[in-house]
């Protein structure tokens, strides 16, 4: 079976448990019901697309963020708000659905100025020091602009305003690359033996919506 084109969150999810990502993003056969975090970040998203690309005013509930959407507003360069980007194998921009799409992804906000790229993922949940999209992101912008030479990224954790910043250097691309290598041989394998282990968490415990695997069971009464 020939690999579907993957996303950080998609590899993110294979990672957790190849059993679930089978069922929902191989045969489909469960869907992702979003609760009421998830849907409260996609509008967070949605706000803070239309204010950068739109010029709107931030709602009420939002308006505590106005100071970081200004500052982002007044970066040099060209800018961009929830651009898709997509590489094809052989890491050449292509596009998002394109028949020889292999990775694909959307990028809160960019600005692009010369020489440098900046960076910005918007994230409605916890602090966590997990860096790795950042670091995917940059490879993306690289890939897609060969003129960028440097990447300054960072989340912005709307929850505590707070930013979790890393640079990355064109020179360093193999390197960044190698942050994923291992997952994604695991991922194409899974395809090619058509064989999907389940690996027990936390999740299992409720969370996942894979109901049928072996490993679930009911969440914990509190």
């Amino acid at each position: 079976m020939k690999p579907i084109p993957w996303s950080y969150t998609g590899l993110d999810r294979f990672v957790t448990c190849p059993r679930q990502f089978e069922a929902m993003n191989v045969l489909k056969t469960v869907k992702d019901v979003k609760g009421e975090q998830q849907l409260w970040g996609e509008y967070v998203h949605k706000k803070f697309e239309e204010r950068q690309r739109d010029g709107w005013e931030l709602p009420p509930e939002l308006a505590e963020h106005e100071p970081y959407m200004h500052k982002l507003a007044c970066l040099p360069g060209r800018h961009f708000t929830e651009q898709k980007v997509a590489l094809s194998r052989n890491l050449t921009p292509c596009g998002f659905f394109d028949d020889n799409v292999w990775n694909r992804g959307v990028l809160d906000f960019v600005a692009i100025e010369r020489h440098v790229a900046i960076i910005v993922d918007y994230k409605t949940g916890k602090v966590k020091p997990n860096l790795k999209q950042l670091a995917l992101f940059a490879l993306f912008i690289f890939h897609t602009y060969p003129q960028v030479t440097a990447c300054y990224t960072r989340y912005y954790w709307t929850q505590t305003k707070q930013e979790t910043e890393e640079e990355f250097l064109r020179g360093r691309i193999p390197e960044i690359w190698q942050k994923f290598l291992p997952d994604l041989k695991q991922y194409a394998e899974a395809f090619k033996l058509n064989i999907w282990q389940p690996r027990q968490s936390g999740l299992c415990h409720g969370w996942c919506p894979v109901t049928e695997c072996e490993f679930w069971k009911p969440k914990r009464s509190k």
